[in-house]
């Protein structure tokens, strides 16, 4: 390829990606082989172009998508922690690729080594159903024009060159091949990872996977092996037993076998819910599972334990009740269940989860303390917090800034509605108001859960200094202490709350006056209280920028990059190979002894009396699901007749721009990433 060459494309690719899927691909070009470098070593960039191949009505088509994709592109040896001073180093992205938009990426061939290495990962943003698809083209030539529109119509066939190949993984390669190569070993260590409401584990915790891979050097004796269940996808409004009994049967079934000596959970929000019902479904109808296996890890990142009653105006805890979001709403609404008469996260922290929860080597809970619309601070972190210290800590940072550069949000989404049809959804989560949060009394910024919403599919983009320079970032970590029996205050008197009188701001949440004479606050405690009886917890309170809730599990490579501390801290403390110190702080400071042994009088074999409230089965209810949660069903009810009609559908609804040939050209010469 000289500079006088013609263009030339040389992979071209049509594929599609559903709900929780992404694609990989490894684009290799050799420059020269041998040792000797040739005289005539061509430095031409190659150019990619990434499109989203639907049709632009489809934009306006939320409840059956979105249908839009994620795609990034970085160099094969990149790596967060390095500065990257080089521009044509720099790893590109676009967070938002909407229907006929393209992204177009130079690499760049600039210095002379025998082998370049390029990754590209194409993500789908699809929420709500799990029988529609993104088609994306992906394209590569030796020059711009080669990737532009009017030259790929005109070529029927990509030129063959033996110095690129270009390798596709799918999501199950990306999942599978880690542990494919390192199954050497003769035990492993089993990670589960579990994703939250509407969320996937496939796709947005597929960076938190390959980092915790990234620990097996340390690790000489076992094989980590990263798992998550798919199956719960579009379907998290049926309800913490729900899924929680899933997951469990998923690890059984499917994951369990005589090599597996060790188990760690990681959850996300609500995930974190989900995985401790899963251990007291395994606890009692499996029994022997954690006498095979040891517990190691239990992770539950920005996860609502207390449930998320009174953070939220009446009317959205009403909404909540009456399941806006299906039966996990009412969970988190902490409404009580008709055949014990009590919220099923105030029996969660009982028996036999506790028993188990116990004998894990580490207990640790990651939490927002900004910026997170979604979970707030006090039900992420079990109530029981040094707030002063937190304060504290925050204060430090207030002269800089914790919101995200308004310049990079305002272009985003600003951009994205100009070019964008209303959506439906967006009036929908409307209905969701904002947290309460006294703006006069203090100047820490707190987002909405309408923003932490919409942040799913326009999310506020990291700075580029903060991507290209680690010497930039700021410390996240604000607070990290293990919490003991010691820590917990007496419990106060009947009519009376812990935190009465508390004018910690970070409390106000909490502790804001309402109308049900504080019966949510009490009730919220004494489930607290529950967790820390006999366990000692560790609590790590992060100071993210938005979207805080998406950030802290870093969902997007690059979108949600600010999580990269966050991530980098899980996998430091729990897969660093050394279980042995930390093992001895938590379980002998903080864990009663007898609730570690167990109750030899309860007998877990026994699960239709005491434990009834786990295993009965529970008669499924369409409406379980909520609205949003309605679309999934309906949508697999009509198979593929929804998206073979919903461009007519949109059509006739929306008015498309009679020039939409006109918009199309100007995005792809402003697609340039």
């Amino acid at each position: 390829m000289s500079r006088a060459a013609e263009p030339q494309i040389l992979f071209n690719y049509t594929s599609a990606v559903g709900v929780g899927e992404l694609e990989r691909y490894v684009i290799t070009y050799d420059l020269y082989e041998g040792d000797e470098i040739p005289p005539d070593v061509p430095l031409d960039s190659l150019w990619l172009r990434v499109k989203n191949m639907e049709s632009l009505s489809y934009r306006a088509a939320y409840l059956m998508g979105p249908f839009i994709l994620y795609c990034d592109v970085r160099t094969e040896d990149y790596h967060h922690s390095q500065k990257i001073i080089a521009s044509v180093d720099q790893p590109k992205f676009e967070p938002t690729l909407q229907a006929q938009q393209s992204c177009i990426a130079e690499l760049s061939v600039h210095r002379i080594k025998p082998r370049y290495v390029w990754i590209v990962d194409i993500v789908s943003q699809i929420l709500f159903t799990t029988n529609t698809q993104v088609t994306f083209q992906i394209v590569l030539g030796n020059s711009k024009e080669a990737v532009s529109d009017k030259f790929i119509h005109g070529t029927t066939t990509a030129a063959s060159s033996d110095k690129i190949t270009v390798s596709r993984l799918t999501t199950l390669d990306i999942w599978n091949l880690p542990a494919q190569i390192n199954s050497h070993y003769k035990k492993k260590h089993l990670v589960v990872l579990t994703h939250g409401l509407h969320s996937n584990v496939s796709a947005d915790m597929a960076y938190m996977m390959e980092q915790i891979y990234k620990a097996q050097g340390k690790h000489l004796d076992e094989q980590i092996v990263v798992k998550g269940y798919t199956e719960n996808i579009c379907q998290t409004e049926r309800g913490v037993k729900y899924l929680g009994t899933k997951l469990a049967k998923y690890i059984i079934e499917e994951l369990y076998d005589d090599s597996v000596t060790k188990i760690s959970l990681i959850g996300h929000s609500l995930g974190g819910l989900v995985q401790a019902f899963a251990i007291a479904y395994i606890t009692v109808k499996y029994p022997w599972f954690f006498d095979k296996v040891q517990p190691i890890n239990f992770v539950a990142m920005a996860s609502p334990f207390l449930g998320i009653v009174t953070d939220n105006p009446a009317y959205i805890n009403l909404l909540l009740s009456f399941g806006v979001i299906g039966k996990a709403g009412q969970d988190l609404s902490l409404e009580k269940e008709p055949e014990t008469d009590s919220p099923l996260l105030a029996l969660l922290p009982g028996e036999p989860v506790k028993n188990i929860m116990a004998r894990f080597k580490r207990r640790t809970l990651y939490m927002n303390a900004v910026n997170d619309g979604i979970v707030p601070l006090y039900t992420a972190s079990m109530l029981f917090l040094d707030y002063e210290e937190v304060l504290k800590e925050l204060k430090k940072l207030e002269g800089k800034e914790l919101n995200a550069e308004s310049s990079n949000i305002d272009m985003v989404r600003g951009d994205f509605l100009n070019r964008t049809v209303v959506s439906p959804f967006t009036k929908m989560l409307g209905l969701l108001a904002p947290q309460k949060f006294p703006q006069s009394r203090s100047t820490i910024p707190k987002v909405s859960f309408l923003e932490s919403a919409v942040s799913l599919l326009i999310p506020p983009l990291p700075d580029k200094s903060y991507i290209l320079d680690p010497s930039s970032r700021d410390p996240v970590i604000i607070h990290d202490k293990i919490y003991t029996a010691d820590d917990i205050p007496p419990e106060p008197a009947k009519l009376e709350s812990t935190f009465e009188g508390n004018t910690n701001i970070l409390l106000s949440s909490f502790t804001m006056a309402r109308g049900n004479t504080g019966e949510s606050q009490k009730m919220e405690e004494s489930i607290a209280r529950q967790w820390h009886d006999g366990l000692s917890w560790r609590k790590v309170v992060v100071a993210l920028k938005p979207d805080a809730h998406n950030n802290i599990i870093v969902r997007r490579r690059f979108a949600n990059a600010y999580g990269w501390p966050v991530l980098d801290h899980l996998v430091d403390v729990h897969f660093s190979g050394d279980t042995f110190d930390e093992s001895i702080a938590l379980d002998g400071d903080g864990c009663d002894e007898q609730t570690a042994s167990g109750d030899p009088k309860v007998d877990m074999k026994e699960p239709n009396k005491r434990y009834a409230w786990i295993t009965r089965l529970d008669n499924p209810k369409l409406f379980d699901e909520g609205p949003t949660g309605m679309i999934s069903t309906i949508g697999e009810m009509l198979g593929t007749f929804v998206k073979d009609r919903l461009a007519s559908f949109i059509s006739s609804e929306t008015s498309v721009p009679a020039n939409e040939d006109k918009l199309i050209s100007y995005e792809y010469m402003n697609g340039e990433i």
